[in-house]
């Protein structure tokens, strides 16, 4: 179901990086429909650059050619040594085995979305998201 109060709801802002410009248009087109303020950025290093403490999510694409976007989550994680301040972490990925969600959480990827990935497991997923956050912020 669209909610128009999301993104007021959580005051969020999204970053989304993928180098394919297809996907980065269309899960940016999903976001906004959501409420999210998003900025997209087309590598992992571009994103490591830019992503602030103010991004709550960061969808980033996994499965990039010659780029180990797994270190790219780590450095990320190391860019904000308060746990607070880190952007929640969210990967996506075409690969549907096991072994890439293992490999996403213990890099401390909190969730894993498949492509081409859909408005209901975008809302899904972000909601997930931002109540386990909103829950672990209050502890």
């Amino acid at each position: 179901m669209y909610n128009p109060n999301f993104s007021i709801q959580y005051s969020l802002k999204a970053r989304f990086m993928d180098e394919n410009g297809v996907s980065r248009m269309v899960t940016k087109g999903l976001l906004v429909h959501l409420g999210c303020e998003v900025t997209t950025v087309s590598s992992s290093e571009e994103c490591l650059r830019v992503v602030s403490h103010k991004h709550r999510v960061v969808f980033m694409d996994v499965c990039t050619p010659g780029v180990e976007n797994y270190q790219i989550a780590l450095r990320i994680h190391e860019k904000f040594t308060k746990r607070h301040q880190r952007p929640l972490l969210v990967a996506l990925t075409g690969n549907t085995d096991k072994s890439t969600k293992e490999k996403c959480m213990s890099f401390g990827l909190v969730g894993v979305l498949l492509k081409p990935v859909s408005l209901d497991n975008m809302r899904n997923v972000l909601s997930d998201l931002l109540e386990h956050r909103v829950l672990y912020e209050a502890m």
